[in-house]
């Protein structure tokens, strides 16, 4: 108990120091979202921050959304879950067409994503990270990078050694990934985690792109309270966000309190709650919404609980 009240004293200590900080004062400017959804079952304890992928590179405006991972923590039971929304999701995207999901954050950015969430899937949603790809391999390297598990496959994709692979990479003979555990830096882990070369096209990407996250809450989990608040420092001018220091800190809190060794993960559309499909030219992934709301407010709000 008093080593848990120390630790939380000294994020607090930490997140006033640095709030002196010209670079962290930037932060205040980030607006909080407060609006009203119609999610059924969500509670105060329950918060999700959606993670926002954006497919940008250098000198282009706004993209479409390359990913988009729902992390949620739960107070109550003491959990931290990742649900990934796969791009090719065919919806309603409010005040335009019907398209694929990952369309709504080029046209409205984050209000509009999560808008489209909302009213499709009917979660709330308490905030966003966005980061390109550029920021992403920065963000794994300030972490000093990641262990993962690759399998030989995956490995030689990532190295380039492969060249008969959908999307190959350019050959990097200065890297020795092999089958088993690798450290990978930041550039590295972008390519595994945009990787639907190998295996079942988007829908291991998607596992991908959580086993990297996964992968980084733990390296994190292992820093000191000080290396944490100032990762946070270092981080944050650099995404795009409209959480304000003081809700990243609680958050982290929130985290260090219920721990990263078990992460639960999840996929929507659901199996079995949707048809693939083609439509104008478009293979998309139309989803059964209704099947689709109730999964989520099982496993995000324990309804029927």
């Amino acid at each position: 108990m008093r080593s848990t009240i120390w630790k939380k004293t000294l994020i607090c200590l930490g997140a006033v120091l640095f709030l002196e900080s010209p670079a962290v004062s930037l932060a205040f400017a980030y607006t909080v979202k407060a609006e009203n959804t119609d999610a059924e079952a969500a509670t105060s304890n329950i918060k999700s921050i959606l993670l926002i992928g954006q497919d940008k590179r250098e000198g282009e405006s706004r993209q479409r959304s390359d990913s988009m991972i729902l992390a949620t923590l739960d107070k109550d039971q003491g959990t931290v879950s990742l649900t990934s929304f796969m791009r090719d999701l065919y919806v309603a995207i409010p005040g335009y067409s019907t398209t694929r999901i990952n369309a709504a954050y080029a046209y409205g950015g984050m209000d509009l994503l999560d808008q489209t969430l909302e009213e499709n899937f009917g979660v709330k949603i308490d905030g966003n990270v966005e980061v390109d790809f550029e920021v992403f391999q920065v963000l794994v390297d300030k972490v000093g990078g990641i262990d993962l598990e690759l399998t030989q496959a995956e490995a030689d994709y990532i190295c380039g050694r492969d060249q008969s692979v959908l999307y190959p990479q350019p050959l990097r003979s200065d890297w020795n990934l092999q089958e088993g555990m690798n450290h990978l830096d930041g550039e590295q882990a972008l390519i595994h985690a945009r990787n639907r070369s190998i295996g079942n096209s988007d829908y291991r990407r998607t596992e991908r792109q959580q086993e990297v996250l996964m992968a980084a809450f733990a390296k994190i989990k292992d820093l000191g309270v000080f290396d944490i608040a100032g990762l946070v420092k270092d981080v944050l001018p650099m995404v795009t966000t409209d959480l304000s220091l003081w809700d990243i800190t609680g958050y982290a809190m929130d985290v260090m309190n219920i721990g990263t060794d078990e992460i639960a993960s999840y996929r929507i559309p659901e199996d079995g709650a949707y048809t693939p499909q083609t439509i104008d030219g478009m293979q998309v992934l139309v989803p059964d919404l209704e099947q689709n709301r109730q999964y989520l407010q099982q496993i995000l709000y324990h309804a029927g609980e």
